[in-house]
């Protein structure tokens, strides 16, 4: 019985690899290839875009060669090898010796997948734009869950059986034997059976283990986590159509450990003056206003002694002279509903009246790992987009990256540190000299010391 359960997991298990496999590619491209190729697959970034790259290859065991070992193949003169570092040279790819044509295939499928549909799973399983992790991480779990019922399923369908056919044999053997044979055994008392509980007892304890193993693996981790915010505030619109700059509402960005949620006066540099919001109009700068104590009826800050009803009245006043500016023939022929929607507005903009903004936190990390964005903005130029993806293209900003330590050690690994004209490194005098005599392309993270375990967990 137990060499037929481990057949059976053996055959079954490559089920649930296949159902999977892009899903491993996308973890996989997150950990190894998203610090210098983009995530959309189609744009350029440190390296190329990766979209239809087999196409480029004339055959796919370049490809794979390729990845594994890049300089190795330009050095044996493949032209497609050689046309790649003639256009991204002197930038050395990684090396992947560690990745199996299998595992290579799992990022290819999931390049394509992304590139071609928006998504890890591909055609059918994308929801709209803008929610596409959230959509594969969704899918991933439903997928995964309903795959291990089912193989649960057949596995206690299959115990079942051969317990009954020992069972059958086992009479038959007494039979010829000349004993007392034994009674037929019920389907129940099968199941209540040493040996099946014992079976039983084993699988739930590896299931218990890996799920508990696995979800504290991913504590306060959440890739594709995107809350709805109390104000609803587009980054599309912000640092993607109007170019703001990250560390202009991020300042601590390049100066402290955290990077700050901006706070309300940082919106009302801009706000005094931008009334209407291309998307919501009035609806969510009132709530900013009430929140900083703005009149914008009056373009002054109400004095402590206003109260909320006088702060309301001024609230109403402004959106409904606002609309009327904007358009003075639908505000005369549908004033009612003009009231209606600012009404409305003025009972959501009450409760942040003279009250911070509780933004909800998407990025987290264990409270006993050292994270410092100062030193990898301004000591390392690390890119926002690096870690947090397109933001400028986010409407609703969501957790990009995986954030595990695997993440980042793999970063840490493969990221070269600018040493030219960096004040940061100059103390590194030997890696100068060797790059001065071109006895090295590059320094990564982990050759300063980006590996060391006091380093994140002092």
């Amino acid at each position: 019985m137990r060499y037929l359960i481990l057949t059976l997991f053996v055959f079954l298990m490559p089920l649930a690899s296949d159902a999977q496999d892009a899903l491993n590619g996308q973890t996989l491209f997150l950990e190894k290839c998203a610090s210098c190729h983009n995530n959309d697959m189609v744009s350029d970034l440190t390296g190329p875009a990766l979209f239809e790259v087999e196409d480029r290859w004339e055959n796919k065991a370049d490809l794979y060669e390729w990845i594994r070992a890049s300089q190795a193949l330009i050095g044996k003169g493949n032209p497609r090898a050689k046309e790649l570092w003639a256009n991204w040279g002197p930038t050395v790819m990684n090396n992947f010796p560690e990745l199996d044509d299998a595992l290579i295939d799992d990022i290819l499928l999931y390049i394509d997948n992304k590139g071609r549909y928006g998504c890890a799973e591909g055609k059918g399983q994308c929801e709209e734009e803008g929610d596409v992790a959230t959509t594969a991480a969704t899918t991933a779990d439903e997928g995964g869950n309903g795959l291990l019922y089912i193989l649960a399923g057949v596995l206690l369908f299959t115990v079942l059986l051969l317990a009954r056919y020992i069972n059958s044999l086992n009479r038959l053997a007494q039979q010829k034997a000349g004993e007392v044979e034994d009674d037929e055994k019920s389907i129940l008392e099968i199941l209540l059976s040493k040996g099946v509980i014992r079976v039983l007892t084993f699988v739930g304890i590896l299931i218990i283990g890996y799920t508990t193993v696995n979800n504290a693996i991913g504590l306060s981790r959440q890739q594709g986590y995107a809350p709805t915010q109390p104000i609803k505030f587009s980054h599309a619109t912000h640092a993607g159509k109007h170019e703001i700059d990250c560390q202009y509402c991020h300042d601590g960005a390049r100066r402290s450990k955290h990077s700050v949620i901006p706070a309300t006066n940082t919106c009302m540099n801009c706000h005094t003056a931008i009334e209407n919001g291309s998307t919501y109009g009035t609806e969510e700068i009132m709530k900013i206003y009430a929140s900083a104590g703005y009149n914008p009826y009056t373009g002054k800050y109400f004095e402590k002694t206003d109260n909320d009803s006088t702060r309301l009245e001024n609230y109403k006043l402004w959106a409904m002279r606002l609309a009327e500016k904007n358009d003075a023939t639908e505000f005369k022929e549908n004033r009612a509903k003009v009231e209606t929607d600012v009404a409305n507005q003025l009972i959501a903009a009450k409760g942040f009246i003279d009250q911070p903004i509780e933004w909800t936190r998407i990025h987290n990390l264990p409270d006993h790992v050292y994270f410092n964005h100062a030193q990898h903005v301004v000591a390392g130029k690390v890119e926002c987009q690096t870690c947090h993806g397109q933001v400028q293209e986010m409407e609703v900003v969501e957790q990009y990256a995986p954030l595990s330590m695997g993440w980042c050690i793999n970063c840490h690994r493969q990221t070269k540190v600018d040493f030219e004209g960096n004040e940061y490194y100059e103390d590194y005098e030997q890696y100068h000299m060797e790059l001065e005599a071109k006895m090295r392309d590059g320094v990564t993270v982990e050759e300063i010391g980006g590996l060391e375990c006091q380093k994140c967990h002092y």
